[in-house]
């Protein structure tokens, strides 16, 4: 059995102990662990191992930061809860969007950098120990958080001694192992630590399935797909059956084919397609799908498809023998005078320019896509007195997913459109920090972001007078969800009850006969 080793990061005296074979090395402020046959490496053995020391150790300061941008947010700890969070939003979504337009990340990577602060500080502190000493990375911070993130706390202090055991630094490991048998160690640790608690991550594994499109260019998209093994193995069963159902003088390669079987698939079809997406030989197959609009940008000899980006001219005259132009006024569309802008919904020829013009949700680091986002009013419409309120037009909208938009509305970021088409974000009246001085400038960066200066020369200062005396907010309150934190333990606590009930049925329950 592995005894679990147990040391700290080196106070500012330096007298905190290494593990045994092992020294700490304080260059540049940052004290990582060596080991004590550092001195006789040469001068390039000793370069690389550092540089990998300093990565790791770096990245545990941005572990540090983002717990830091969590307590700010209002949220200290169990125990310390402070009264006084704005408007009950959760202080994970206020740390979020912190760290996003500090640190440049996607809001996906944020909560996940918080997710595993949280863990590490409090449920690992001894793996913690191990992150700040540059022994492990932030990969494996993740790893190990996601983990052991269902694992009950009462297990946590035997389950984190553990895996700190088997990670730690020896003589003869100088090097933490790598992802993979990392990832395998750490199960077999949750195995012995809490077997109950690996049954329930089982389940909640499945929660995570999703399927995502990547652009990879050359006019290609990777699909990818994260299901459960059963339901993947089944689908690839399924396309390597249609691919084989190609006539043998098809010139497509076996890679083209299953791509053909997969577009059949989704549009219901028994049979391939051929080349150019048709069903040979039932000309009512095509109108029969479900129909798809497919949306083309096209501008000074360039096209952009919307989801994916620039196509190239191949690309562009297949797609044209279905298309259908349409063709738009800017000067119609930023009207504040027309009728449409005092109706609350945008028009579809108003929606695809905007989504079109932004590209992206326009909060700073965000990278959905446009045509997944709302469009917000940046000055909220007033419904019982739209002349009053806000106007429904191209200079008075952006385009934010519903995650940003909920931060906008709730008065924690406020935000306007600078007279060149920028956006200009600021912290809100709500905002745990409203430190004045920040302001995060975000470009639009739609196929039609040349066009995005505001028609109404008066769009700017009207944006920024009503953001700055906070009026951009909704006063309108609504129904908040748990907290993370409180969301995660009651998940722990009911995954655990379900599968307690199903090793120890009640014994009293009357037989189903």
């Amino acid at each position: 059995m592995t005894t679990a080793q147990t040391f700290t990061t080196p106070a500012a005296d330096g007298t905190a102990s290494a593990p045994e074979g092992f020294v700490y090395l304080d260059t540049s402020g940052l004290p990582v662990l060596v080991p004590e046959a550092y001195d006789r490496w040469g001068p390039t053995q000793q370069r690389g191992y550092l540089a990998q020391r300093h990565i790791n150790a770096a990245e545990a300061r941005s572990v540090t930061y983002a717990y830091d941008c969590l307590r700010e947010a209002g949220d200290t700890g169990p125990g310390e809860m402070p009264d006084g969070r704005p408007d009950g939003r959760d202080p994970h979504d206020i740390a979020a969007a912190t760290l996003r337009t500090a640190m440049a990340l996607s809001r996906r990577a944020a909560s996940r950098l918080i997710d595993t602060a949280v863990d590490f500080t409090e449920r690992l502190p001894r793996c913690l120990a191990l992150l700040t000493a540059g022994w492990i990375g932030l990969y494996a911070a993740h790893t190990i958080a996601e983990e052991t993130r269902t694992v009950a706390d009462e297990y946590m202090p035997a389950l984190d001694a553990l895996i700190a055991g088997q990670l730690a630094p020896t003589r003869r490991r100088t090097h933490p192992p790598c992802i993979g048998p990392l990832r395998k160690m750490v199960t077999k640790a949750i195995l012995r630590t809490d077997p109950v608690g690996a049954a329930a991550r089982a389940k909640t594994a499945a929660r995570g399935q999703d399927v995502t499109l990547t652009p990879v260019g050359d006019d290609l998209t990777e699909i990818s797909a994260l299901v459960t093994a059963d339901t993947g193995a089944e689908i690839m069963d399924r396309v390597n059956a249609l691919a084989r159902t190609a006539d043998p003088d098809d010139p497509r390669s076996i890679g083209e084919l299953r791509a053909a079987g997969l577009l059949a698939l989704s549009r219901g079809w028994t049979s391939l397609p051929d080349p150019d997406g048709n069903l040979p030989g039932d000309p009512d197959a095509q109108p029969a799908v479900r129909r798809v609009l497919l949306h083309l940008y096209h501008h000074e000899g360039t096209t952009d498809l919307a989801g994916y980006g620039p196509v190239t001219n191949h690309t562009l005259a297949r797609l044209l023998h279905t298309a259908e132009p349409r063709v738009s006024d800017l000067a119609d569309l930023a009207d504040r005078a027309s009728a449409a802008a005092s109706r609350y919904s945008p028009s579809d020829a108003l929606r695809h320019f905007c989504q079109g013009r932004d590209g992206t949700c326009v909060f700073p680091g965000c990278q959905a896509e446009a045509t997944h986002t709302d469009l917000d009013h940046i000055i909220p419409f007033d419904h019982d007195d739209p002349a009053a309120g806000g106007r429904t037009t191209s200079d008075d909208l952006g385009g934010l997913c519903r995650h940003d938009h909920n931060l906008k509305t709730e008065g924690i970021w406020v935000y306007w459109r600078n007279p060149d088409g920028s956006y200009t974000w600021a912290h809100g009246p709500n905002h745990p920090d409203p430190d004045p001085g920040v302001a995060i400038t975000v470009e639009p960066t739609g196929p039609l972001a040349h066009l995005a200066a505001p028609r109404d020369p008066e769009t700017s200062a009207r944006q920024r007078r009503a953001a700055e005396e906070g009026e951009t907010g909704s006063a309108r309150t609504r129904r908040r969800r748990p907290h993370r934190r409180d969301r995660r333990a009651e998940q722990r606590r009911r995954l655990r009850a379900e599968d307690h009930q199903h090793l120890h049925p009640d014994t009293e329950d009357p037989p189903p006969f």
